[in-house]
């Protein structure tokens, strides 16, 4: 996310909670796939909120970012021109990747720089949830028979002189890098190993168990650790769940419920992200109500998201005579009662 955070909601750097969340809820309306099917552009805004929604919102990854967007994360306050980060290892790096790293945890939106060893579909649940899910994942593993050393006898990389680095201009600025024939060791081997073709590593498709962070979304890149120090990434695919939809922390659903229900009030069992619950729907509820069940969105940090149970009201014809009958006794007591009041 290579936008200001403050700008995607519309919101000034001093906002409140309450202002930010009212950004985000309008915002949200607005590109929700739900009202916009089919446009691509409307997803990739509505993920877009969604992301500057979920750091805005908690006090401490909001901290997070304003050091960051300051400079402090980084430089101890002194910023670089043009919004560029200097690594330690030279070269720049950008704000989104600064970000992923700051706020990722094992999840990097922006790990461009990585191709995915593979993909897992996770459950609805699992990804707002957290939890464990069995992979099959590509893995990169150091070579069995030369032990990671790609071969065997050494002579001087002539492409680098020896030196393992190769020398870019851009501009005014310099940039060293690993030079690519030696992969930055100044030496090259005579004889390559004949099992993993002299990059002593060998690659095989493994399932394992992954453990997914609470507030995972569908596309997100995990990084997994290996023994050896080395990584793989894995893209998350969480398809839409049926009854639940995800706005930010907070979990949407819709129920429907009979008119005579609507009007006197009842109980049912609704679902929620960790069982059902009984959800008191009161009496005179309108077509359209919004019932807040608080406490069962989606964690993050030491807050977490609500519920918001949408109601509609089912009004279908009468089956028969005597149910047409109550209904034309409704109608006709309706009928007293506002003439009384007109009286």
């Amino acid at each position: 996310m290579d936008k200001d955070l403050y700008s995607v909601l519309g919101v000034g750097e001093k906002a409140t909670e309450d202002e930010i969340k009212k950004a985000y809820r309008k915002l949200a309306r607005k590109y929700h796939p739900d009202a916009n099917q089919g446009d691509k552009r409307a997803e990739e805004k509505f993920k877009e909120i969604s992301d500057a929604y979920d750091i805005l919102r908690d006090p401490e990854k909001r901290a997070r970012y304003d050091d960051v967007r300051s400079g402090r994360a980084y430089f101890g306050g002194g910023g670089m021109p043009g919004g560029g980060f200097e690594t330690p290892g030279g070269g720049f790096e950008g704000f989104e990747d600064l970000l992923s790293s700051l706020f990722g945890g094992g999840i990097g939106r922006s790990s461009r720089r990585q191709t995915p060893s593979g993909e897992v579909e996770v459950p609805f649940a699992t990804a707002a949830l957290g939890g464990r899910v069995e992979a099959t994942i590509r893995l990169s593993r150091s070579c069995a028979v030369c032990g990671g050393a790609g071969g065997t006898g050494e002579k001087t990389c002539q492409a680098c002189k020896g030196s393992g680095r190769r020398t870019e201009k851009r501009g005014a600025f310099s940039t060293m890098h690993p030079c690519p024939v030696c992969g930055g060791r100044g030496k090259v081997l005579t004889s390559a190993c004949s099992s993993c073709g002299g990059t002593g590593r060998t690659t095989s498709n493994d399932r394992m168990i992954v453990d997914i962070p609470p507030g995972s979304s569908d596309g997100d890149l995990l990084r997994l650790r290996q023994p050896d120090g080395s990584s793989a990434i894995l893209r998350l695919r969480v398809p839409p769940d049926r009854f639940f939809r995800r706005e930010g922390l907070d979990i949407h659903c819709t129920i429907t419920i009979s008119a005579p229900r609507a009007a006197l009030g009842t109980t049912m069992m609704i679902r929620t992200l960790e069982g059902r619950i009984k959800l008191r729907i009161p009496a005179g509820t309108q077509p359209g109500t919004v019932l807040r069940v608080p406490s069962r969105g989606v964690p993050s940090g030491g807050s977490r998201g609500d519920q918001f149970v949408h109601v509609e009201v089912s009004i279908r014809p009468p089956s028969g005579d005597s149910e047409r009958r109550l209904w034309e006794q409704l109608l006709d007591h309706e009928g007293r009662l506002r003439r009384r009041e007109a009286d």
